[in-house]
């Protein structure tokens, strides 16, 4: 078996026998596949024909099972470790195995007669002999779970109860205590608790597709959190929306409710530049609110993967939103050389009305939609890196803005490091102090008495710095930051 005998209390008894689900034989095989590739977990999923084969039952608890593992790998290894005397042995297909049948008692709640017993018949499958091994360690994952959770283990006080969260959210310690020093405890609990729920969908509907929202009535799924945002449903089921052909024809984007209210507000008439176009979710959103508005707009979408910016392209020309919009393939920190044949075309070095940079980062807001952030993230990568490469984004999109025009700098992370600390470090800079910071409720769009509940939205979300920062949460939507700059019309 590879890893020594489990150090096991007591009598373990014997597993349970039932025969293995062919949900978590499917979840054991993309699992291995991952391990082996690199591969991110969705990608894994959609690539899988033995996943596409099961029953919708049995294809929901894969993916769940998928998802989860990735997601809290390192809490289960330190668990299934503790009970290993040479765990660094171990096979990996048996590894994987037991991570499945640990997620299932730690995280998922499953009966524990039930996953040990599953959890031992796919380690039998890869290991015969480790049977015996797979038993006693999952026997000793149920009695110990709950001392695992509250974190029994630590000394008592803030530390413990730091390390609790994290253990309760899969999440490794240091990047917990990233979270509550960002955010406080009390709302850092609340990102905790969502983390390994399925997040909310939401979609912006295409202003030309006359037949979309009707489509969408019978998929909408509970109440949206704000009520009012022009375009935006949500949420909505999406294993049905996956069913239908709106996606394909560009009828909708999915794009998170507040990633959708941080586009709206970087929407306005004139020439616009988008740096960090990606995919253009957000390219999307804002021609779709230019449109719905009536709003005379030019945009350059400027993204460095050619791929991601021929998507974007793709997408906005299935939905008739291409006119008006030019596509770059450049580097968001050489702007004067990724807009040299712009600037030649206009006969001048082009200043915008507003500029959004949409920033890399550590996506911890979107944490519970990308499972792998969490576990290959690095303290340097938080305060050091994601950081640097922002401020050096922001300051040089700052030089492209018009005087009187707008500066829009937006993230889809919780930490203090990414947001505010840039936001000040931008302010501090010799560029920056060319620019007013303004509340991001006041965007010219939010004045239209249309968009009278979202800026309300807007302001109960807002810093008393007028900084705009959401927090995931349960039947809730992504942790999403934006800051809003005017450029001085005179320095």
């Amino acid at each position: 078996m590879g890893c020594g005998a489990a150090r096991a209390r007591g009598q373990l008894g014997d597993a349970l026998v039932t025969e293995l689900s062919p949900a978590r034989r499917v979840a054991l095989d993309i699992l291995l596949d991952l391990e082996e590739s690199g591969a991110y977990a969705r990608d894994g999923l959609d690539a899988s024909p033995e996943l596409r084969e099961l029953s919708r039952r049995d294809a929901g608890l894969a993916t769940r099972l998928v998802l989860g593992v990735v997601a809290t790998y390192g809490c289960l290894d330190e668990l299934i470790d503790t009970y290993c005397e040479k765990p660094g042995r171990m096979n990996a297909r048996i590894r994987e195995a037991l991570r499945i049948a640990a997620f299932e008692i730690v995280y998922l709640g499953t009966e524990p007669r039930a996953a040990v017993s599953q959890g031992v018949e796919l380690v039998r499958t890869r290991a015969k002999s480790a049977a015996g091994f797979a038993n006693a360690v999952l026997r000793r994952i149920v009695a110990d779970r709950g001392v695992y959770l509250a974190a029994e283990d630590v000394p008592a006080g803030s530390e413990r109860n730091a390390v609790s969260a994290a253990r309760s959210a899969g999440l490794p310690a240091w990047l917990a205590g990233e979270v509550i020093a960002s955010l406080g405890f009390e709302r850092a609990r609340l990102l905790f608790d969502c983390e390994l729920e399925p997040a909310p969908v939401a979609v912006h509907l295409n202003p030309h597709d006359a037949t979309a929202e009707d489509a969408l009535a019978s998929l909408r799924v509970g109440a949206s959190d704000v009520a009012g945002l022009p375009g935006c449903i949500a949420p909505v089921a999406s294993s049905e929306l996956m069913h239908t052909d709106l996606l394909k024809r560009s009828a909708v984007a999915v794009c998170d409710l507040n990633a959708q209210v941080v586009a709206t507000a970087a929407t306005m008439p004139g020439d616009c530049l988008e740096v960090g176009a990606g995919r253009g979710t957000k390219s999307f959103v804002m021609v779709a609110q230019a449109t719905r508005c009536g709003m005379r707009r030019s945009a350059v979408a400027v993204e460095l993967s050619k791929k991601k910016n021929r998507l974007n392209r793709r997408r906005l020309e299935r939905a008739g939103l291409i006119d008006c919009v030019c596509f770059v393939t450049g580097d968001g920190c050489d702007l004067d050389r990724a807009l040299s044949e712009t600037d030649r075309r206009a006969g001048e070095r082009r200043l915008f009305d507003s500029v959004l940079v949409d920033a890399p980062c550590t996506g911890t807001g979107t944490m519970r939609r990308h499972p792998e952030i969490p576990w290959r993230l690095l303290p340097e990568d938080i305060d050091r890196d994601m950081p640097g490469l922002q401020l050096a984004l922001l300051t040089e999109a700052a030089r492209r803005v018009r005087p009187g025009g707008q500066l829009i700098y937006a993230t889809c992370s919780v930490l203090q490091q990414e947001n505010a600390a840039v936001v000040d470090a931008f302010l501090d800079s010799e560029v920056g102090r060319g620019f007013a910071l303004a509340p991001v409720s006041q965007a010219l769009i939010f004045e239209r008495p249309e968009f009278a509940d979202a800026a309300a939205y807007v302001r109960s979300q807002e810093t008393n710095r007028g900084l705009f920062q959401t927090v995931p949460a349960l039947d809730s939507f992504d942790g999403h930051f934006c800051a809003r700059f005017v450029r001085r019309k005179t320095v």
